[in-house]
């Protein structure tokens, strides 16, 4: 028996163009069309349809931390994002010691392959922010705990959970990390270089190896200087690379935002959160890893320094930050939805039209999220 719904909005991101006053009609958790039909089952005129988000780079969220992730606190996580308007995550990992970098990969490992009772988040797999970045450009990472980038280290690292890897970030310049990137790219695994203090000759050295993605850009990385571009300066020029954005007051000025997005094209730029376990929390002492980060204001650093810890951002704040410095609902799309889906290879994500899956996020005049269609079922959360 074939389950069936129709949903009536006032505007929809279809295909890549902004629809007014349709119907999406939803199959077995899939859309099964989308027309001008005033068939209505649920109406949600007033209400926009964009595609769910997806965070390819997010630390935890409400006091949960990719480093001491259990059952129990990734569920937590999971429950929560879906009010963000976020449907995919990739769980990130700073910098750990061998046995929390397995117990991580355990922990995703379960949730990837458990997809939990609707409405939750799921998990598309692992990424290692670290440990193969640079000394002078760790940011927020715990130095004890740096390696150098070589295969072997990685396999010492990750063992027979290698498979639940998605993204490994690394400092092009150090180790062996060409061969690493190699390798990595080979295996279907996504290179992103970042936490660098690489020239431009060796960034693009790295992309031509394979590295496909560009760590939280501009942070952690080398300055743009006029004789020396740096890695920085190759991002921005080279069509083989996309570029993360972490788009709050924090870490990027709107002027920077906009440099990014002309000199890479919409279609290269990866909104992410680079969301801790602050997120969604009052002022206050939360943990980063190993770390000891406070949360002030809005603005994460390490206990005791001025150093940046990720961010306190969601997807949906990110989409009204985009809206807000001028960017259209269609280039907002593409960077939190469609850019994020295709780098994930997500064939059937990413943009609302049929066969697609059904995932939506529902957005209200203010740019709020007010409810999610997952996998064709609706979730309201306006109550």
């Amino acid at each position: 028996m074939h389950s069936s719904s129709t949903y009536r909005f006032s505007n929809a991101v279809v295909a890549g163009r902004l629809l007014h006053d349709l119907s999406i009609i939803t199959t077995d958790g899939l859309i099964a069309s989308v027309s001008d039909s005033a068939r209505v089952e649920v109406d949600l005129t007033d209400y926009t349809a964009v595609p769910s988000f997806i965070d390819v780079h997010t630390h935890g969220m409400l006091g949960v931390d990719t480093a001491s992730l259990d059952k129990n606190s990734m569920s937590k996580w999971l429950k929560a994002l879906p009010r963000t308007g976020t449907l995919k995550i990739v769980p990130t990992l700073v910098s750990s010691d061998l046995k929390t970098t397995q117990a991580f990969l355990e922990i995703t490992k379960e949730a990837r392959a458990n997809v939990l009772t609707e409405p939750y988040a799921n998990v598309l797999g692992a990424r290692m922010e670290g440990p193969f970045i640079s000394h002078l450009k760790k940011g927020a990472h715990n130095e004890a705990f740096l390696l150098e980038p070589s295969i072997e280290n990685f396999i010492r690292m990750t063992g027979e959970l290698s498979s639940e890897v998605r993204i490994v970030d690394i400092a092009p310049e150090v180790g062996k990390a060409m061969d690493l990137i190699a390798y990595l790219s080979k295996r279907g695994i996504i290179p992103s270089i970042g936490h660098s203090d690489s020239d431009a000759i060796t960034a693009k050295k790295a992309i031509s190896a394979g590295a496909t993605e560009a760590t939280h850009l501009f942070n952690a990385m080398r300055s743009i200087f006029h004789r020396e571009p740096g890695i920085a300066g190759e991002i921005l020029v080279n069509d083989s690379i996309n570029a993360e954005i972490i788009n709050d007051p924090n870490h990027l000025s709107p002027g920077i935002i906009k440099l990014a997005v002309r000199s890479k094209g919409e279609d290269k730029i990866i909104g992410i959160t680079d969301s801790i376990a602050a997120t969604m929390m009052p002022d206050g002492a939360y943990r980063l890893g190993s770390l000891d980060v406070t949360l002030i204001g809005g603005k994460c650093t390490v206990a005791g320094t001025d150093v940046i810890a990720g961010s306190v951002l969601t997807m949906d704040s990110a989409y009204r930050n985009f809206i807000d410095q001028g960017y259209s609902i269609l280039q907002t799309v593409k960077f939190l939805s469609t850019n994020p889906a295709r780098i994930m290879g997500l064939s059937d994500e990413g943009s609302i039209e049929p066969g697609k899956k059904a995932n939506i996020t529902i957005i209200d005049k203010s740019n709020k999220v007010t409810g999610i269609i997952k996998n064709g079922i609706y979730y309201d959360f306006r109550n």
